[in-house]
């Protein structure tokens, strides 16, 4: 993929300033990034103003919250969904395409915090659903949760292009998905449901039916077809926009027009507030990019 024009996920949030403020490397603000000129062309409240006009403190820090577990359902032997008890703002704020969560059970190191997808959100009860695939220490620990388990969040930067899914006009859009990349395109269809057509075509690598089956129950999509993705697979034509929501394997192999695009964020993420470094990405130029916050005009 070729990456165009950065732009910060949280910038204009009530998450911004933040972090990167204090350190001089705000992804938006030249003033921020130690420079004696405004050049940022940010069109929003000045981050630099609010900065400096609050004594130079960020922003609504995400700090990791012990929840109740409602409900922990095996899909399987190696997938388990966790049903979470969030406030009803918490759960707002998680209802939009791309959130994800850092979660790690309470009482251990933050060390063994994973981002995880937020496949479906309930702000009416309270709830997020989260989709874990159980596969090495970090996620091995969450299935040893007791009656609760600590989350940091919201983050929104799980879909590269998210921008293209939220337009006010009505969108046709066809999501491709392979095993957990399930949990985000479910999150979108329940957003989209009276807004968009949505057509889903579904790898279940490493999921199973009845998980789909419980995830469109009450919110269908308005069609489903189940395949074996490989890497020769042709996408369909006549979308408005396209997700594909697998490993990067599959996302640099199957082509996708560049202005239709939205991808998963396949990125590493260990702190998601672009402190850490673990997501960076280095483009052709050399320019470094913490991809946990970085979103693109186009790819």
């Amino acid at each position: 993929m070729t990456y165009k024009e950065e732009v910060c996920i949280d910038a204009g949030t009530e998450n911004c300033p933040c972090l990167l403020a204090q350190s001089g490397d705000c992804l938006t603000c030249s003033r921020l990034q130690g420079k004696d000129f405004c050049d940022c062309g940010w069109r929003g409240v000045c981050i630099y103003n609010e900065y400096i006009q609050n004594g130079k403190k960020i922003n609504n820090r995400r700090e990791s919250k012990r929840c109740r577990i409602l409900k922990k359902i095996w899909y399987g032997e190696h997938l388990l969904v966790f049903v979470v008890e969030v406030s009803r703002g918490f759960a707002l704020k998680a209802s939009l395409p791309g959130s994800y969560v850092f979660l790690k059970p309470h009482g251990y190191s933050s060390c063994y915090s994973v981002p995880i997808s937020v496949m479906r959100s309930d702000p009416d009860k309270g709830q997020i659903h989260l989709a874990v695939n159980v596969m090495a220490g970090k996620t091995k620990a969450l299935t040893e949760a007791g009656d609760e388990i600590e989350v940091r969040g919201v983050y929104r930067n799980g879909l590269l292009g998210v921008r293209k899914l939220l337009k006010k006009q009505p969108q046709k859009v066809l999501c491709i998905t392979k095993g957990v990349g399930f949990a985000p395109a479910a999150h979108y269809n329940r957003w989209a449901l009276g807004k968009d057509t949505v057509d889903l075509i579904v790898d279940l690598d490493k999921i199973n039916q009845e998980l789909v089956n419980d995830y469109l129950a009450d919110c269908p999509a308005n069609s489903i077809r189940y395949t074996k993705l490989t890497a020769d697979f042709v996408c369909p034509t006549g979308y408005d926009a396209i997700l594909l929501l697998a490993s990067d394997y599959y996302q640099d192999a199957i082509s996708i027009p560049g202005e239709k695009a939205v991808y998963s964020n396949n990125f590493h993420m260990c702190c998601g507030e672009g402190i850490c470094g673990a997501c960076t990405m280095v483009d052709e130029t050399g320019k470094s990019h913490k991809m946990c916050k970085c979103q693109f005009y186009d790819f």
